[in-house]
């Protein structure tokens, strides 16, 4: 049976290093404490990965697949999935008194949105990343001063990291929008949507829920519009690897052949956008958005990007100006 290490190793360097991807797997949850994650921390639930990320079974409990359950809208389906609503209640009635009230006029919310007030909390995650100053020789690598990480590799580009970083809410049906090689690969405005959740107020099926946004730049065929894959490295995708030659024309030519793709010979780099759902780093109930009924952890000034999620402005703002539910 599979521990917290043996998918950690993978999962939590996606994208090239500690936490730079997902935000909120970091190689750190393999071992840590309640107050950064209630389901894995060792003074907590103590988890496994498989005690939610499980396999199919049948009747009797046995495995029918070695396909481990994952997030649909992400990769390819092949598990069982646990949803918060598995192993806790109805929310309406684990909450108790006038947070119960609330919970019950927050009814679009998913679960995650207050019970992960921030990500990143104790290993820093990219969120700005631009591959178009790739290439340079820099004779001091930058480092960002409160992180101590690098904010330069000449292999990747600037980066920007960051510390509890309060995740952007979105509503989402459990359907994606992903960009494909071949498939759905043009754009015709920037910045470039990488991959994003499906849905809004008026989905039925759509709730709120949180995402680690990341924006930057990368390279794209000037005259098609598309994004184009460069080749990076080793020699099983061609002859000149980007990290080899520094050539990003030569990469693209080579991504091209293996990937199938047009290449008009001419490429520019495009600003781009992806939002990652964020699941982990549950923070303890006191760390809640909401606890304590504090209206203001979510309707102060400026928390909360409202337009994205349909709506003219704060709804309780509205209300209290006699506007109504802002509906």
């Amino acid at each position: 049976m599979p521990g917290r290490l043996n998918c950690i190793f993978c999962h939590a360097n996606a994208g090239g290093g500690d936490n730079v991807k997902h935000g909120d797997l970091a190689m750190s949850i393999a071992d840590t404490s309640r107050e950064y994650d209630v389901h894995l921390g060792t003074d907590g639930a103590n988890m496994n990965c498989v005690d939610c990320h499980d396999v199919d079974r049948n009747q009797a409990g046995k495995p029918v697949s070695h396909g481990i359950g994952g997030m649909p809208f992400h990769s390819v389906e092949e598990g069982s999935m646990k949803q918060c609503v598995d192993c806790h209640q109805n929310p309406s009635r684990i909450h108790r008194g006038k947070t119960s009230k609330m919970v019950k006029t927050h009814n679009r919310l998913s679960c995650q949105v207050c019970h992960i007030p921030a990500i990143a909390r104790e290993t820093s995650t990219k969120v700005e990343w631009y591959w178009s100053d790739a290439g340079q020789d820099l004779e001091v690598i930058p480092v960002d001063p409160i992180t101590g990480r690098p904010t330069y590799d000449k292999k990747k580009g600037t980066f920007v990291w960051a510390l509890d970083v309060r995740p952007t809410l979105r509503f989402h049906n459990g359907t994606w929008n992903k960009m494909m090689i071949n498939v759905n690969d043009a754009f015709d405005h920037e910045p470039v949507d990488l991959g994003s959740p499906v849905g809004d107020r008026n989905d039925p099926e759509a709730m709120i829920y949180p995402f680690k946004k990341m924006i930057g730049n990368q390279v794209a065929d000037a005259q098609n519009n598309t994004m184009n894959v460069p080749h990076l490295f080793g020699l099983a995708g061609g002859d000149y690897p980007y990290w080899a030659f520094y050539d990003w024309d030569l990469a693209l030519r080579d991504g091209a052949v293996y990937s199938g793709q047009d290449y008009s010979g001419e490429f520019k780099f495009v600003n781009t956008e992806m939002l990652l759902a964020v699941n982990h780093e549950i923070a303890p109930k006191e760390k809640a958005l909401g606890y304590n009924n504090n209206c203001q952890d979510c309707h102060a000034e400026g928390l909360i990007d409202w337009p994205a999620l349909g709506l003219d402005e704060d709804p309780y703002k509205a209300k209290k100006k006699g506007k109504g539910r802002n509906k």
